[in-house]
Protein backbone atom coordinates (compact mmCIF):
# COMPACT_ATOMS: atom_id res chain seq x y z
CA UNK A 1 0.00 0.00 0.00
CA UNK A 2 1.11 3.11 -0.97
CA UNK A 3 1.43 5.97 1.67
CA UNK A 4 -1.33 8.47 1.09
CA UNK A 5 0.49 11.11 2.94
CA UNK A 6 3.51 11.54 1.27
CA UNK A 7 2.00 11.35 -2.06
CA UNK A 8 0.19 14.27 -0.75
CA UNK A 9 2.65 16.21 -0.40
CA UNK A 10 4.14 14.95 -3.37
CA UNK A 11 0.89 16.56 -4.77
CA UNK A 12 1.36 19.67 -3.15
CA UNK A 13 5.19 20.49 -4.19
CA UNK A 14 4.01 20.17 -8.25
CA UNK A 15 0.43 21.96 -7.52
CA UNK A 16 2.88 25.41 -6.53
CA UNK A 17 5.64 24.52 -9.26
CA UNK A 18 2.09 24.87 -11.81
CA UNK A 19 1.01 27.69 -9.65
CA UNK A 20 -2.46 25.80 -8.72
CA UNK A 21 -1.75 25.92 -5.01
CA UNK A 22 -5.54 26.62 -3.61
CA UNK A 23 -7.38 25.69 -6.39
CA UNK A 24 -10.20 23.33 -5.98
CA UNK A 25 -11.94 21.47 -8.44
CA UNK A 26 -14.14 18.15 -8.70
CA UNK A 27 -11.26 15.17 -9.12
CA UNK A 28 -13.17 12.59 -11.50
CA UNK A 29 -11.29 9.17 -11.95
CA UNK A 30 -12.41 7.11 -15.52
CA UNK A 31 -11.10 4.18 -15.74
CA UNK A 32 -10.78 1.40 -18.61
CA UNK A 33 -12.70 -2.27 -17.37
CA UNK A 34 -12.57 -3.78 -20.38
CA UNK A 35 -11.55 -7.25 -20.57
CA UNK A 36 -8.05 -6.62 -21.41
CA UNK A 37 -7.17 -4.46 -18.31
CA UNK A 38 -7.69 -7.86 -16.44
CA UNK A 39 -3.87 -8.34 -15.34
CA UNK A 40 -3.80 -4.87 -14.21
CA UNK A 41 -6.57 -5.39 -12.13
CA UNK A 42 -5.11 -8.92 -10.76
CA UNK A 43 -1.97 -7.13 -9.76
CA UNK A 44 -2.79 -3.86 -8.11
CA UNK A 45 -1.76 -1.65 -10.89
CA UNK A 46 -5.58 -0.35 -10.99
CA UNK A 47 -5.55 -0.07 -6.89
CA UNK A 48 -2.52 1.78 -7.16
CA UNK A 49 -3.94 4.14 -9.73
CA UNK A 50 -6.85 4.99 -7.26
CA UNK A 51 -4.04 5.76 -4.55
CA UNK A 52 -1.92 8.09 -6.53
CA UNK A 53 -4.88 10.13 -7.78
CA UNK A 54 -6.82 10.61 -4.52
CA UNK A 55 -3.70 12.73 -3.68
CA UNK A 56 -4.37 15.01 -6.35
CA UNK A 57 -8.34 14.86 -4.69
CA UNK A 58 -6.40 15.12 -1.30
CA UNK A 59 -4.94 18.92 -2.18
CA UNK A 60 -7.80 20.13 -4.85
CA UNK A 61 -11.27 18.46 -4.51
CA UNK A 62 -13.17 20.56 -1.49
CA UNK A 63 -14.04 16.96 -0.05
CA UNK A 64 -10.06 15.80 -0.24
CA UNK A 65 -11.69 12.96 -2.34
CA UNK A 66 -12.27 11.85 -6.02
CA UNK A 67 -15.62 10.27 -7.83
CA UNK A 68 -14.74 6.73 -9.34
CA UNK A 69 -16.17 5.87 -12.66
CA UNK A 70 -15.47 2.23 -14.71
CA UNK A 71 -16.40 2.18 -18.56
CA UNK A 72 -16.29 -0.53 -21.05
CA UNK A 73 -19.23 -1.17 -23.57
CA UNK A 74 -21.01 0.84 -21.23
CA UNK A 75 -20.43 2.74 -17.86
CA UNK A 76 -21.21 2.49 -14.45
CA UNK A 77 -20.24 5.25 -11.09
CA UNK A 78 -18.11 3.16 -8.80
CA UNK A 79 -17.99 5.04 -5.55
CA UNK A 80 -15.98 7.86 -3.79
CA UNK A 81 -12.49 7.22 -2.97
CA UNK A 82 -11.38 9.22 0.10
CA UNK A 83 -8.79 8.85 2.98
CA UNK A 84 -10.97 6.31 4.98
CA UNK A 85 -11.85 3.65 2.24
CA UNK A 86 -8.93 4.06 -0.36
CA UNK A 87 -6.56 1.23 0.82
CA UNK A 88 -8.91 -1.11 -0.33
CA UNK A 89 -10.91 0.32 -2.49
CA UNK A 90 -11.05 -1.79 -5.91
CA UNK A 91 -11.58 -4.55 -3.74
CA UNK A 92 -14.34 -3.18 -1.26
CA UNK A 93 -16.26 -1.88 -4.22
CA UNK A 94 -16.14 -5.12 -6.81
CA UNK A 95 -14.58 -3.31 -9.92
CA UNK A 96 -14.63 -5.95 -12.36
CA UNK A 97 -13.79 -6.29 -16.28
CA UNK A 98 -15.03 -7.33 -18.87
CA UNK A 99 -16.67 -6.61 -22.47
CA UNK A 100 -15.14 -3.89 -25.08
CA UNK A 101 -13.80 -0.17 -24.57
CA UNK A 102 -16.46 2.04 -25.75
CA UNK A 103 -15.24 5.93 -23.92
CA UNK A 104 -18.68 8.00 -24.90
CA UNK A 105 -21.01 6.14 -22.42
CA UNK A 106 -19.27 7.01 -19.38
CA UNK A 107 -17.68 11.13 -20.45
CA UNK A 108 -21.97 11.81 -21.33
CA UNK A 109 -21.92 10.30 -17.66
CA UNK A 110 -19.48 12.67 -16.81
CA UNK A 111 -20.92 15.68 -18.51
CA UNK A 112 -24.95 14.98 -17.32
CA UNK A 113 -23.44 15.01 -13.86
CA UNK A 114 -20.63 17.63 -13.26
CA UNK A 115 -21.63 19.92 -16.39
CA UNK A 116 -23.50 23.25 -16.16
CA UNK A 117 -26.98 22.54 -15.47
CA UNK A 118 -30.18 24.53 -16.48
CA UNK A 119 -32.50 25.94 -14.01
CA UNK A 120 -35.70 26.60 -15.74
CA UNK A 121 -37.27 30.01 -15.12
CA UNK A 122 -41.06 30.31 -15.40
CA UNK A 123 -42.89 33.67 -15.50
CA UNK A 124 -45.84 34.03 -12.87
CA UNK A 125 -49.17 33.32 -14.61
CA UNK A 126 -51.04 36.21 -16.00
CA UNK A 127 -54.68 36.23 -17.40
CA UNK A 128 -55.00 36.20 -20.93
CA UNK A 129 -57.78 38.88 -22.96
CA UNK A 130 -60.42 36.05 -22.18
CA UNK A 131 -59.61 35.69 -18.72
CA UNK A 132 -58.04 32.27 -18.90
CA UNK A 133 -54.73 32.02 -17.08
CA UNK A 134 -51.30 31.95 -19.35
CA UNK A 135 -47.72 31.83 -18.24
CA UNK A 136 -44.62 32.07 -21.11
CA UNK A 137 -42.41 29.44 -21.20
CA UNK A 138 -39.88 28.11 -19.21
CA UNK A 139 -36.83 29.49 -20.11
CA UNK A 140 -33.46 28.01 -19.08
CA UNK A 141 -31.03 29.68 -17.15
CA UNK A 142 -27.35 27.88 -17.26
CA UNK A 143 -26.04 27.32 -13.64
CA UNK A 144 -22.72 27.85 -13.50
CA UNK A 145 -20.18 25.49 -11.38
CA UNK A 146 -18.38 27.14 -8.47
CA UNK A 147 -15.47 24.68 -9.53
CA UNK A 148 -14.02 22.80 -12.86
CA UNK A 149 -14.25 19.56 -13.21
CA UNK A 150 -10.97 17.94 -13.70
CA UNK A 151 -11.27 14.04 -15.60
CA UNK A 152 -8.18 11.34 -15.36
CA UNK A 153 -9.32 9.39 -18.01
CA UNK A 154 -7.25 6.11 -18.09
CA UNK A 155 -7.12 3.68 -20.96
CA UNK A 156 -5.31 0.56 -22.28
CA UNK A 157 -6.89 0.44 -25.84
CA UNK A 158 -8.25 2.31 -28.57
CA UNK A 159 -12.22 2.77 -28.38
CA UNK A 160 -15.35 1.72 -30.82
CA UNK A 161 -17.30 4.95 -30.95
CA UNK A 162 -14.71 7.57 -31.96
CA UNK A 163 -17.12 9.67 -33.78
CA UNK A 164 -19.36 10.25 -30.56
CA UNK A 165 -16.23 10.50 -28.28
CA UNK A 166 -14.94 13.02 -30.91
CA UNK A 167 -18.38 14.74 -30.08
CA UNK A 168 -18.65 14.84 -26.84
CA UNK A 169 -15.15 16.56 -26.43
CA UNK A 170 -15.96 19.06 -29.13
CA UNK A 171 -19.14 19.69 -27.46
CA UNK A 172 -17.87 19.77 -23.71
CA UNK A 173 -15.36 22.20 -24.49
CA UNK A 174 -18.06 25.52 -23.50
CA UNK A 175 -18.26 23.37 -20.13
CA UNK A 176 -15.37 23.80 -17.47
CA UNK A 177 -14.73 20.19 -17.98
CA UNK A 178 -11.21 19.67 -19.12
CA UNK A 179 -10.36 15.48 -20.13
CA UNK A 180 -7.29 14.03 -19.32
CA UNK A 181 -6.26 11.12 -21.48
CA UNK A 182 -3.77 8.77 -20.25
CA UNK A 183 -3.03 5.85 -22.23
CA UNK A 184 -1.26 3.09 -20.84
CA UNK A 185 0.37 0.06 -22.61
CA UNK A 186 2.04 -0.80 -25.86
CA UNK A 187 -0.85 0.88 -27.79
CA UNK A 188 -0.42 4.02 -29.54
CA UNK A 189 -3.58 5.62 -29.13
CA UNK A 190 -3.57 7.41 -32.49
CA UNK A 191 -7.69 8.51 -31.69
CA UNK A 192 -6.50 9.74 -28.15
CA UNK A 193 -3.70 12.01 -29.66
CA UNK A 194 -6.39 13.44 -31.99
CA UNK A 195 -8.69 14.14 -29.55
CA UNK A 196 -5.97 16.27 -28.10
CA UNK A 197 -5.32 18.06 -30.69
CA UNK A 198 -8.60 18.63 -32.44
CA UNK A 199 -8.85 22.11 -33.78
CA UNK A 200 -12.12 24.74 -33.58
CA UNK A 201 -12.78 24.33 -30.19
CA UNK A 202 -14.38 26.86 -27.96
CA UNK A 203 -11.08 26.16 -25.73
CA UNK A 204 -8.58 23.32 -25.86
CA UNK A 205 -9.92 20.77 -23.17
CA UNK A 206 -8.53 17.85 -23.63
CA UNK A 207 -4.60 16.76 -23.69
CA UNK A 208 -2.98 13.06 -23.87
CA UNK A 209 0.12 11.59 -22.40
CA UNK A 210 1.48 7.85 -22.80
CA UNK A 211 2.78 5.80 -19.93
CA UNK A 212 3.62 2.04 -21.21
CA UNK A 213 4.09 0.84 -17.91
CA UNK A 214 2.64 3.10 -15.50
CA UNK A 215 4.03 1.28 -12.29
CA UNK A 216 7.39 2.25 -12.74
CA UNK A 217 6.34 6.07 -13.66
CA UNK A 218 7.53 8.01 -11.22
CA UNK A 219 5.10 9.84 -8.27
CA UNK A 220 7.13 13.35 -9.37
CA UNK A 221 6.84 12.80 -13.02
CA UNK A 222 3.25 11.11 -12.98
CA UNK A 223 1.64 14.44 -11.09
CA UNK A 224 3.04 16.55 -13.52
CA UNK A 225 2.42 14.95 -16.66
CA UNK A 226 -1.08 14.82 -15.62
CA UNK A 227 -1.14 18.75 -14.64
CA UNK A 228 0.69 19.61 -17.75
CA UNK A 229 -2.53 21.75 -19.68
CA UNK A 230 -5.05 22.04 -16.58
CA UNK A 231 -3.29 25.19 -15.63
CA UNK A 232 -3.84 27.31 -18.70
CA UNK A 233 -7.24 25.51 -19.53
CA UNK A 234 -8.28 27.05 -16.26
CA UNK A 235 -6.97 30.43 -16.88
CA UNK A 236 -8.81 30.40 -20.12
CA UNK A 237 -12.05 29.06 -18.53
CA UNK A 238 -12.42 31.78 -15.82
CA UNK A 239 -11.51 34.78 -18.78
CA UNK A 240 -14.34 33.17 -20.35
CA UNK A 241 -16.41 33.60 -17.78
CA UNK A 242 -17.14 30.11 -17.40
CA UNK A 243 -17.09 29.25 -13.86
CA UNK A 244 -19.43 31.05 -10.85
Amino acid sequence: MTNLIDLTKKVGIVLEKKKLTGVKAEIILAIDQSGSMSSLYKNGTVQQIVERLLAIGMNMDANKEIDVFQFNNGANFVGTATEANHATFVKDTKMTVSGGTKYAPVMELIVSKYGIALSGNQEPAKKSLFGGLFSKKAKEIPIKPEHPTFVLFITDGNNSDKSEATRIVRESANQPIFWQFVGIGKEKFAFLQKLDDLKDRYVDNADFFKISNVAKVSDEELYDKLLTEFPDWLLQVKAKGMLS
